[in-house]
């Protein structure tokens, strides 16, 4: 059984996502693929420090549906056929980010997706039930069979989260540990939502085996 696990990255937090629902399926005796969404254009790329005009640009770019140009790295994983595909869909406000989007309106989504079964995992902040019904439809527009579909979050409440995260985007350490003299969370996904990946990533991949064997 082969799986492909596909995900854009900016700060880190899907790869590291990514690499242990990786891990989780090779341990279950998947042939896995790893596989990372970038953006061809390299006026596109994005690093922090981000400034306003950037963040800006992106988020309302999410929000509108904007797609880009996209690569994939390695370049040949999308030209094989899976028996599952498990995709990480950050969120940008409360969108898919502009990279994933790219890719489920793609050529490339349609030929890879087609009678596939296929797994979100929506990375977030906390905002998440608008991403992940537009990625659910968007997949499904592709062709492909929706397994499930689970959010994985920052730790922290609502303030504590969005000041961090604005905190940490624009600056190059890790994020500040107080802000007027109240603690901020960490900068990344939980300790609980990175622990839950390994039996959502085995969750998903078992419904996969019973989708293929009623076939």
């Amino acid at each position: 059984m082969r799986c492909l696990i596909l995900y854009y990255s900016m700060t880190g937090q899907a790869e590291r996502a990514a690499t242990l629902a990786t891990q989780t399926a090779e341990a279950t005796g998947w042939e896995v693929s790893l596989c990372r969404i970038a953006m061809r254009e390299p006026a596109d790329h994005l690093a922090r420090p981000m400034n306003v005009a950037a963040s800006k640009k992106w988020t309302q770019g999410a929000q509108k549906g904007m797609t880009v140009p996209i690569m994939f790295d390695p370049a040949n994983a999308v030209g094989r056929r899976y028996d599952a595909v498990l995709l990480f869909s950050n969120t940008w406000g409360d969108h898919p980010s502009v990279p994933v989007r790219s890719f489920l309106e793609s050529e490339e989504a349609r030929a890879l997706l087609a009678d596939t079964p296929v797994g979100l995992y929506i990375v977030c902040r906390r905002l998440w039930e608008k991403n992940l019904g537009i990625a659910r439809e968007l997949v499904e527009r592709a062709g492909g069979h929706v397994l499930g579909g689970e959010a994985f979050m920052h730790p922290g409440g609502q303030v504590g989260s969005l000041i961090q995260t604005i905190t940490y985007l624009y600056r190059t350490d890790n994020g500040r540990t107080h802000f007027l003299g109240f603690p901020l969370p960490r900068y990344g996904l939980s300790d609980v939502a990175m622990a839950r990946i390994p039996t959502y990533t085995a969750e998903l991949l078992a419904s996969a085996i019973d989708r293929k064997g009623k076939s």
